[in-house]
């Protein structure tokens, strides 16, 4: 079950100001339970401390997670989320990182095909430690996790090999990764509203979103500098490459709209609105 109730189990004040003001960012609802109340009997996701869960009398079949004063809380924090947005898992198997390079770097995360979050970045620096938090977290109780998919925009090419470079030797020694370079053709053109769910995202959050639907150029760590020299000089056959053009008609931008949307609020799968979008070329001037 997607979206179990969340509830805050503690007498510790830092920590439930602390986790409050992340989920009220996130937008997540949340209720607060006291150590005498009674365990909610449904399903559910409660977030708690070591020294509040050992003072517990019952415990019930909820997924409890427990944080602790020597845990790092970022990761803590991701783990809430990834629990509140898929369903609590112990192991999680795909992260797919979708970046928008340029001055800001927009970058959203999925997580087994679940939209996760999103960042818009400063500094390269800023991006890669992110990235670097999120593998950790999800791997710390899995060594063998995980796929990790990453989808750049090509729209500037130097800031996009530094970053391919870089990732590759970050992940130098992981077999399950795979890189895919993307036409950036009109992804800033999108505007979103925070009608629906209920957090503004920035332009360069969107644009990367937008990349996260398309195919793209595959590399590895053998060939992309020589794919990149291909693409600066022109010569590389990169076929039909399908994009997201979006400017012959406003029903198509509409139709756009509602999908990301759906992704965002965790309607959609990010490969189920792939599959839609490249299935209705005449309603979404094709992907």
């Amino acid at each position: 079950m997607r979206n179990q109730p969340l509830y805050i189990l503690t007498e510790d004040l830092n920590f439930f100001y602390m986790l409050k003001n992340e989920l009220d960012k996130h937008n997540i609802e949340f209720q607060i339970l006291n150590l005498d109340a009674k365990i909610p009997s449904i399903s559910s996701i409660i977030l708690t401390t070591s020294e509040d869960i050992d003072k517990l009398k019952v415990r019930n079949h909820n997924n409890y997670l427990v944080y602790s004063k020597k845990d790092d809380f970022e990761k803590y924090l991701i783990t809430v989320i990834a629990a509140y947005r898929l369903s609590y898992k112990k192991n999680y198997s795909t992260l797919t990182f979708s970046i928008d390079p340029g001055k800001k770097l927009g970058l959203m995360i999925f997580l087994d095909d679940y939209y996760l979050d999103s960042y818009c970045c400063f500094e390269k620096i800023e991006l890669l430690n992110i990235i670097n938090k999120y593998v950790e977290t999800f791997q710390e109780d899995n060594p063998k996790l995980m796929y990790l998919n990453f989808k750049l925009g090509r729209g500037v090419l130097t800031i996009t090999f530094d970053l391919v470079k870089q990732l590759y030797s970050i992940f130098q020694s992981r077999k399950n990764l795979k890189v895919f370079l993307i036409d950036e053709f009109r992804s800033s053109k999108i505007r979103f509203s925070r009608e629906k769910t209920g957090r503004k995202f920035s332009k360069d959050e969107i644009s990367a979103l937008i990349l996260a639907f398309r195919n793209g150029i595959v590399v590895n760590q053998d060939n992309y500098g020589n794919i990149f020299e291909k693409i600066k000089r022109k010569k590389l056959n990169i076929g039909n490459v399908n994009t997201l053009k979006t400017e012959n008609h406003e029903e198509s931008l509409l139709r756009l709209k509602d999908v990301v949307e759906k992704v965002l609020y965790g309607e959609l799968t990010l490969s189920r609105a792939m599959k839609m979008l490249n299935n209705n070329t005449s309603k979404f001037d094709k992907i």
